[in-house]
């Protein structure tokens, strides 16, 4: 009967074990999505802050027009 117990025992391991492999892949795979994910943010944030200083540019072009125009 303890060779029973120890065999289900031992499946019990290796079932184990494998999950634990699963589970690692799985979280080194979420890793790497979650890396890409956060290039692309950091991407986004720079393109709207360079999208911001070009909006501010325009906008002081304009304020300089407007002047202009008022004072002629």
């Amino acid at each position: 009967m303890e060779v029973a117990a120890f065999a289900r025992l031992e499946a019990k391991i290796e079932e184990l074990l494998g999950r634990l492999n699963s589970l690692k892949a799985e979280n080194a795979d979420l890793k790497g999505r979650l890396d890409e994910k956060e290039k692309e943010v950091n991407e986004l944030g720079e393109l709207m802050a360079a999208q911001d200083a070009e909006r501010e540019d325009v906008r002081k072009r304009i304020e300089n027009l407007v002047q202009k125009l008022e004072n002629y």
